[in-house]
Order: C-alpha cells, then structure tokens, then sequence
C-alpha cells in the first residue's frame, strides 16, 4: 500500500493540534425515554442529572429525538437531533442558545466545537441532501450559514470525524428526488477547516470490494478523542470492528462483529474508552487503546492533490458537450421515469402508515409484500429486489423522522432459511 506522507489525511497540521481538541474528550448519546431502560439515574460522573434528561423528555415527548451530549472547557452541552436547538446545562437548568424559530433539513447534523465555537455540518431533507456548515452566533442566538469553497452538491453522510485540520465525510450519497440523483460514493470528503475548502479524499482498503460494502448493512459509526470507529455484520473481509487514526488516517481491523453499543439505550465516551449496557443489562467498557494495539493495519485515508477535472479542463469541456447531447436523447425516458419515481414515493407514505401499527410484531415475507402492496404474482427475484428497495427507502425515511429504522431483518428461528421483518416504532 502507498505511503506517501505528502497525501497523509491530516499529517500537515499534525503538530499543531487546536486546544479544544487537545482537551479530554467526554460525549454521551441517548434517546427520549431510552435512557431510562437500563435505570441508570445520571451520567458523567453525576453531572448529567436525571432532572435534566427528564426536562428534555418532556420538551420532545410528541417528537422523540436523540440527545448528543459534549463538554467543552468544563461546560456542558447537549444537542438535539433533527432540530436546531443547543442547550448548555447549568445544575439541574437548560439554557437553549438557539433562540430563533425557524426549522431546516438538520436531522443527522453533527456537532462541534472548534476554537470556542459551535457549529452543525450536514443535514437530511425529504427531497435532497447537503453538507451545509453553520455557526452559532450566541449573541443573536441563531445559527448562521458559513460559505465554503468546493462544497460537495446533495451530498451526506452520517460517517463523518474531526481532527486537529478539519472535518473528515466518508462513505455518503449524492441524493436530490428532483433530478433522481441517487448515488453511493466509495471515497468521500475533507473539509479543511483552515481555508474553509472542501477536498476529495481516497480510501485504500486491503481486500475490499467497495460495491458489496456499500451495498451491505449499514456500518455503524461514533467517535473519540483518538479514532473514528465503526461496527458492521455485513461478514466482508477485514470489516468488522475498524478504526481510523483520525491524524494519520490509518485504518485498522480487529476480529469482531458485535454492535451493541450501537443500539444500547445510552452509550458514553471518555478519551477512547466507550461505557453502554448489552442487551442482558451488563454494562460493558471498552478500551479502543487496547483494541488498537490488537488489531492490523488494513488501509489509508488520502487526500488527493488535485481533482480530475481541476487538471483536465478540455476533457471536462468535451464531456460537456457530450453531455448535452445524451440529456437530448434521454429527455422523454427521464420524464416518463419522473412520473413513475412519484407514484412510487405516493406507495411508500402509504406504506410507512399502513406499517406502524404493526409496532413490535414480527411479520412474515407473506405479510410484509401484502401490506407494502407487493404483487404476489410477480417473479421471485422481482418481488425480492422491488421488497429490499421499498424497505431501504422506508428506514430511510423513519430513520430521518424518529432516528431509527423502522423495519428490522432477523432469521425465522423456527426456519433460519427464512427472514422476518420486526416493526419497531
């Protein structure tokens, strides 16, 4: 693998690390009533009361949010999902700093600090998707737009980390319904926080077929001080637990695929060490230390020198050319398949209510197509394809409204050839 520190992700800046970032790293993420699942009364050593998550339980009771919670200088904060609100916790008070009232695409929107500062990147809407920077000016208590160069168009992911030079966004999409943009990036984004520029990155990786990968079950991402770390169970070689160096941009791989603290009701970092209850209530910790030097390096986070189309002009230019020539040709397919993408989008609101009152229950394939109107008559392979995209859609869609997906896949356990689909609401 290539080693070519002038493109090591982050090795310019590696010397000069911010302060805030030097600082011990305390985050903690749980959910509206989540928290109380496993009894646990506080957090942070007691500084995050039960008061103050019952105070926030009774602002989103109707609309159910995950709560981020970070330190920052000694001071406390906690930022809710799909809104704009920012609290800072004072004893047993919350002190919103958001104090206008308008609403945006901010559901998947992450939180940092840098230099004193708050600010949201990214954001999920119903039609399309961005990496929208914004900043809290707390004087006005509103959230301001900040221009940056480059910035990838109805781009999003929820992989995204910080390091001492700017923010790293691996892994996304390219979605806007208005074009039928629908598209995986394999790569992904660094956002130099210096310059405010966006800059193409690549990802080496040892073994893997980046199709298969993100075409897979979701990879499930957090952060700490140190590494950005992810958990998936889609059993493709050298993924299961990996981490990133988030100075260096290495990639390591350790031998496991549990992701309990993924859906644990609270999950806690301190430094590098992760805190959360499995599912039979023990509470685990977990030293990503010492799973680190357990684990093998398998790839490399670059940024590249330049962009291909920065560097060839006139093949940008002949493309287009060509370009206008094939939207010609395809003008009357794509409104005929504008039409069908509609109705399509009519059949799956429709499907996310028809769904819903079937919380908690487990469904068979059978009853899965009869409620998504899946035409029993349709060939095997058809109605599968048409069935896994209908239930992707649709977790996207819960997933952007609640924070969670709506439709879970498990093994028949009276027949594991078979799968059946769990409604959680």
């Amino acid at each position: 693998m290539k080693k070519n520190c002038g493109l090591l992700l982050v090795c310019i800046y590696f010397a000069v690390a911010s302060a805030s970032l030097a600082n011990d790293f305390y985050w903690m993420r749980t959910s509206t009533l989540a928290w109380k699942k496993m009894g646990a009364p506080h957090f942070f050593e007691e500084r995050i009361q039960e008061s103050v998550l019952e105070s926030l339980d009774s602002m989103y009771m109707k609309s159910p949010q995950v709560y981020t919670f970070f330190e920052v200088k000694d001071r406390l904060y906690v930022q809710v999902n799909c809104t704009f609100d920012l609290f800072e916790i004072q004893g047993d008070s919350l002190i919103n700093m958001y104090q206008n009232y308008n609403r945006g695409y901010t559901c998947g929107s992450q939180i940092y600090n840098r230099n004193g500062n708050h600010y949201l990147l990214g954001g999920q809407g119903f039609w399309t998707l961005h990496m929208d920077l914004l900043s809290l000016n707390e004087l006005n208590g509103s959230w301001e737009l900040v221009i940056t160069k480059n910035q990838p168009k109805d781009y999003f992911t929820f992989f995204m980390y910080e390091n001492s030079s700017g923010v790293t966004a691996l892994f996304g999409e390219f979605t806007n319904n208005r074009y039928l943009l629908d598209k995986k990036n394999p790569n992904g984004y660094f956002l130099d926080w210096e310059s405010k520029e966006w800059k193409e990155i690549e990802v080496e990786f040892e073994g893997l077929d980046f199709a298969k990968f993100l075409e897979k079950a979701p990879i499930h991402f957090i952060q700490t001080k140190d590494y950005a770390f992810w958990a998936s169970t889609n059993n493709l070689e050298n993924i299961g637990w990996n981490l990133i160096d988030k100075e260096t941009g290495q990639i390591f791989y350790f031998s496991s695929r549990n992701v309990d603290m993924e859906i644990a009701p609270y999950l806690e970092i301190v430094g590098n060490v992760l805190t959360y209850p499995a599912p039979n209530g023990q509470v685990i910790t977990l030293d990503l230390d010492q799973i680190r030097a357990k684990s093998k390096e398998v790839g490399l986070i670059t940024i590249k020198e330049a962009s291909f189309f920065k560097s060839n002009y006139l093949i940008y230019f002949l493309l287009f050319l060509l370009s206008l020539g094939v939207m010609g040709v395809m003008g009357r397919k794509i409104f005929v398949k504008r039409k069908k993408i509609k109705s399509e989008s009519s059949v799956e609101l429709t499907s996310l209510q028809t769904l819903l009152p079937y919380a908690g229950q487990c469904l068979t394939t059978e009853t899965l197509d009869t409620l998504l109107g899946i035409d029993d008559k349709v060939n095997f392979d058809s109605g599968r394809m048409k069935r896994a995209r209908l239930i992707n859609d649709l977790n996207k869609q819960y997933l952007a409204q609640v924070g969670k997906e709506l439709i879970l896949r498990e093994k028949n356990p009276e027949d594991k050839r078979f799968m059946r689909y769990k409604i959680q609401a």
